[in-house]
Order: structure tokens, then sequence, then C-alpha cells
């Protein structure tokens, strides 16, 4: 067995337990620098929580908020730097943001019964 990185060391990856994976020998030179979820879907393994994540792509950004604030998830948003002749500011909350952090703790059944309740919410 060989200790492998889910992500990559040469991409920023480090040796942490977390972040290693027991590999055979032909699996670790397969895996190469392709992250973990690269590599498993390569070899035809189903990656838990990717219809959560295509599920929660198809949302609209205030659907995304709504269920964020449900579940107590806060984003602070990208730190832009100014220039010579602006102020630093921080960008608001992407989409893509929101999509991470809330496949990382919501469940297929979490969205669509959080849809459910916005949109009973907004009949009333």
């Amino acid at each position: 067995m060989q200790v492998g990185h889910k992500k990559a060391y040469s991409k920023g990856g480090g040796t942490t337990l977390k972040n290693s994976v027991a590999l055979c020998y032909r699996c670790n030179k397969l895996q190469g620098t392709d992250n973990w979820d690269a590599f498993l879907k390569k070899q035809g393994v189903t990656v838990p929580g990717d219809g959560v994540r295509q599920l929660l792509k198809r949302l609209s950004l205030s659907e995304l908020k709504f269920l964020a604030a449900k579940h107590g998830v806060k984003l602070k948003g990208k730190f832009v730097e100014g220039g010579l002749f602006t102020n630093d500011y921080r960008q608001a909350p992407s989409k893509n943001q929101y999509v991470n952090a809330l496949a990382r703790l919501v469940s297929e059944n979490d969205v669509k019964s959080g849809l459910s309740e916005k949109l009973n919410s907004r009949l009333q």
C-alpha cells in the first residue's frame, strides 16, 4: 500500500491524515495529480453528494440564500484589494460558494423540503 493525496501535493494538498488515502501502487499511479473526486469518477464510482450538488446548481441565488439562512450557513464572499484610486471591498458570495457550502451540509430531501417551505411562505 502507498499513501496517496486526495488533493495532489503538487497542487497545494497537504500531507495530513485528512488529505491522505491508502492506495495500491497501480491506483496511486492512475490517480496522478487528479483530485480524489475526479479519480473516483474515472473509476466509475459515484461520488456522494453529486446529486445534491446538481440540484443546488439549478437553484436561483435567492433560493440558495434562503437554504443557507435556514441551515445557519454564513458566507463572507471574496475580499478584493483596491487599486491606487479605489478602496478595498468584499464581493458578495457567489452562487458557487453557496453551492459548495450547502453541498457539504444538506441532503436532497433538505433541499426539496426547504424549497417547498419557501413556496408555502410566498403563498400565504
